[in-house]
């Protein structure tokens, strides 16, 4: 099967997938926990890395999942190929070093379409033996499979317009006159982000 590189494909792909045949019990499966926080994470509801790894730690003693080592990266997962930490991983999961990723959400993975492709022909093939999220329900299963596929499609599409519209937004308000950052002395921001002058605050100083 060829890795699917483009959101079309992906999900082409995934209308094929098969179920993972089990070879070894999946309470002996060895997860890797990989957490991953960049610069380029403007979302707020983004975890630190030590609190995805406390959070996913909390989750696997819950589940009974079996972690054998942890990856941390501060890298963008937005371009293919610049995360040393995530290229290695998939390298010993090929080598049989370890069975599954747990990680806190399918995005902490893959933000762009040769990751997330990569990591879908692996579970085809048996070779990620099961994936695990915190806040994301997994299934390994077809249907599963489809699930993240399209998880990942929107985590790319999210990170792609994203980025357009902080930057436009911030443009956007500068040139209505709004305040992003904390207004000088003596002024205040309404409620609208225009701002004000403090009247108390400039007779008194």
């Amino acid at each position: 099967m060829k890795i699917p590189s483009t959101p079309e494909e992906l999900v082409e792909a995934l209308t094929l997938v098969s179920e993972t045949s089990k070879d070894v019990a999946p309470e002996d499966f060895r997860y890797v926990l990989y957490v991953r926080k960049s610069t380029d994470d403007k979302d707020k509801q983004v975890r630190s890395l030590k609190d995805q790894i406390a959070e996913c730690r909390e989750f696997a003693e819950d589940q009974n999942i079996r972690v054998v080592k942890i990856i941390q990266e501060s890298e963008s997962a937005k371009q293919p190929d610049i995360r040393p930490g995530f290229r290695k991983m998939l390298e010993d999961i090929k080598a049989g070093v370890y069975d599954g990723i747990l990680a806190w959400h399918p995005d902490r993975l893959a933000r762009n379409m040769k990751d997330a492709g990569e990591i879908i022909d692996l579970l085809d093939k048996g070779i990620i033996k099961n994936l695990k999220f915190k806040s994301f329900n997994y299934e390994n299963s077809s249907a599963g499979k489809m699930h993240l596929g399209i998880t990942f499609v929107l985590s790319k599409q999210y990170s792609d317009h994203l980025s357009e519209s902080v930057s436009r937004g911030n443009k956007r308000s500068v040139a209505e006159g709004k305040f992003l950052s904390t207004p000088p002395h003596g002024y205040f921001k309404d409620q609208e982000q225009f701002l004000r002058a403090d009247g108390d605050k400039l007779h008194h100083h």
